[in-house]
């Protein structure tokens, strides 16, 4: 039972890493070829959004109206995601897929200590600062060896560090 669990997990962690690192690959390469992060990042949401209409006329989807009393408590979230997917494009334009992907998985650290100072919620377990601290040390390892940190030190990392601060912070208010 504890194994098929485990395999789950593992087989979860491996997709969402496939998929994650997929789409980061497909912006950059997007980038390259269409340099203006705004036109690529309105042309996807307007896809998402004549994706979910669309199974919904072919009733596919249900989905419930757009009601102003719903979008109000939300506008918050939908400008931090904006700017979120904003910043990531602009991360990928400016940055190398290396150092977005680095910015990625340095993210949750920085939320939940800010989530545990500005939130009340709780501070990181033991075992949650050892993980912290063995993503540190990875991101420091790789930072020492990327070129466009050793030729323009922390500035490399506004672009990274300011989008997925704010897609982890939307998606955890969420």
């Amino acid at each position: 039972m504890y194994l098929k669990g485990f395999g789950e997990v593992i087989l979860s962690i491996v997709a969402y890493s496939v998929c994650s690192g997929t789409l980061v690959l497909f912006n950059k390469m997007t980038l390259y070829h269409l340099p203006f992060p705004s036109l690529v990042t309105s042309f996807q949401l307007v896809m998402a959004l004549c994706f979910i209409f669309g199974a919904k006329a072919m009733r596919i989807l249900n989905v419930d109206p757009i009601k102003y009393e719903f979008v109000v408590p939300y506008l918050y979230y939908i400008v931090g995601f904006a700017l979120g997917v904003y910043c990531n494009m602009k991360s990928l334009s400016v940055a190398n897929v290396e150092t977005v992907i680095v910015a990625k998985a340095l993210s949750p650290c920085l939320v939940s200590i800010l989530d545990a100072i500005f939130l009340g919620r709780e501070f990181p377990s033991p075992r949650s600062w050892g993980a912290i601290a063995l993503i540190g040390v990875g991101a420091l390892g790789y930072a020492s060896q990327d070129e466009k940190f050793q030729t323009q030190g922390a500035s490399a990392y506004v672009w990274p560090f300011c989008c997925k601060s704010l897609l982890q912070y939307t998606y955890d208010q969420c």
